[in-house]
């Protein structure tokens, strides 16, 4: 392990290839910390933010980080620790709504959204809570949704994953907080767009 060159820490957000996740590491990268901005695939999530990073001399970086797969979680996580000697901070946002009435919905459907909103997250958590552990800080962001306090029809099995979400949440951080780790979740809510 390398050990850290400054004082700037260094964040890692899950699904950054577009809305929530890109908007958070470009924010966090400008505001001072050394983000890595993960994507599933390099090849189609990574240009738009590594160009804004570029033109603004952002400290960020792409990897490719996989969160329904054990090793690629691994893999990002040590090489980011090898690279700057902590994480700080972990954003846990990939995901995706997976809408229609529960009867129509397969069982493969059902845990494939299980696998990325919810395993996913669990993933990255397990990964990355023995670093902070070792470091007696962090903070770990798991972002839910309005969704995972209040359900609505046609979306039960997205609801299903952040409820689900939340409970775990609400459980580690007692687990945690003896060691310096903060769990935070974020609710987001419905947006309404115009055209």
């Amino acid at each position: 392990m390398v050990s850290p060159s400054s004082n700037q820490k260094v964040a890692v957000v899950t699904g950054s290839s577009s809305g929530t996740g890109f908007e958070t590491s470009l924010t966090l990268a400008r505001n001072g910390f050394y983000t890595y901005a993960t994507v599933r695939k390099l090849e189609e999530g990574s240009k738009q933010i590594t160009d804004i990073a570029k033109k603004e001399n952002l400290p960020l970086q792409v990897i490719q980080l996989d969160v329904n797969n054990d090793k690629s979680v691994i893999d990002a996580t040590n090489r980011i620790v090898e690279e700057k000697g902590s994480i700080d901070v972990v954003i846990n946002n990939a995901g995706y709504l997976l809408f229609g009435a529960f009867e129509d919905t397969s069982i493969d459907e059902i845990r494939a959204q299980f696998e990325t909103n919810f395993f996913g997250a669990v993933r990255v958590m397990q990964a990355v809570i023995p670093i902070m552990r070792n470091q007696r800080n962090g903070k770990m962001v798991n972002i839910t949704s309005v969704g995972g306090r209040i359900a609505f029809p046609f979306d039960s099995i997205y609801h299903g994953t952040k409820f689900a979400l939340e409970g775990l949440s609400e459980s580690i951080q007692y687990e945690l907080e003896p060691f310096g780790i903060k769990i935070i979740l974020i609710e987001p809510g419905l947006s309404i767009q115009t055209f």
